[in-house]
């Protein structure tokens, strides 16, 4: 008797085990789903209604130069505007894992501050190791990465795919076989060791600086929407390229004084 009750014990307690696991299962494998079905879902909502524009972005315009003010993402001041799309005709593939050289883009600030919301910008662009041409513009630290589905519709990133991308570019660091500057920033056509991590102590601009280079990362075709959507196992790809960097600030460009 007390054999068959230990069995009766021992038995509920595995299936008790099993059904535990299985819900756990269930509850991982549902959050995964959903974030990437909301991923998806804030994705594909069209913008084409004027009535129903979403955090500023306008339902009409290109992705390069949607609005102007505090929404801007590429706002175009001086110079050839070759920015907007410069890496899109790549290969990505080969991007992501830095076998391309060039073009480089080089980004210097001209007018920045933790509390101005839009920064303006100089653009080194290099197309070999001894050709470059500048260009002049202004992007929005708040402005919305959007593109065109599948759908033709307009659509916005959402917040966790942002963070994502900070994530891709804070990450890059230059493989010890490429040529870099190290812990010095220039303007090429060499970029440091660590393309977007400043060594900056005045609170908030150095997030800032990551946001506004991010959005000229995404209007440039340096980051694309397959950079920011994890993959089966939830973890990022690897981004490797570091064709694009920050190479410094103005220094009477600080407009927070």
């Amino acid at each position: 008797m007390k054999d068959t009750t230990r069995m009766a014990i021992a038995l509920a307690a595995a299936l008790l085990l099993s059904s535990q696991i299985a819900s756990a299962q269930e509850v991982s494998q549902a959050t995964s789903q959903a974030e990437q079905s909301g991923f998806f879902r804030q994705l594909v909502k069209s913008l084409k209604d004027a009535g129903s524009q979403m955090i500023g972005v306008k339902p009409a315009g290109s992705p390069g130069s949607q609005t102007s003010g505090s929404e801007a993402i590429y706002l175009p001041i001086d110079g050839a505007g070759k920015l907007p799309g410069l890496f899109k005709s790549d290969n990505h593939q080969l991007a992501q894992q830095g076998r391309l050289d060039w073009p480089r883009v080089a980004l210097t600030f001209q007018e920045w501050g933790a509390s101005l919301p839009c920064w303006t910008v100089e653009a080194r662009i290099w197309t070999s190791a001894t050709a470059s041409t500048t260009e002049t513009f202004r992007t929005c630290a708040n402005a919305a990465l959007t593109e065109t589905d599948d759908l033709g519709d307009t659509a916005e990133i959402n917040t966790a795919a942002l963070w994502k991308g900070r994530d891709s570019l804070m990450g890059v660091r230059m493989p010890s076989n490429k040529a870099n500057t190290g812990t010095s920033r220039s303007t090429g056509p060499n970029p440091p060791s660590q393309p977007f991590v400043l060594n900056v102590s005045r609170p908030g601009v150095s997030d800032r600086a990551v946001d506004v280079a991010l959005r000229v990362a995404w209007v440039s075709g340096f980051i694309q929407t397959s950079d920011l959507h994890p993959g089966p196992s939830g973890m990022l790809t690897p981004f490797k390229d570091s064709r694009l960097w920050i190479a410094g600030f103005k220094a009477d460009g600080n407009r927070d004084r």
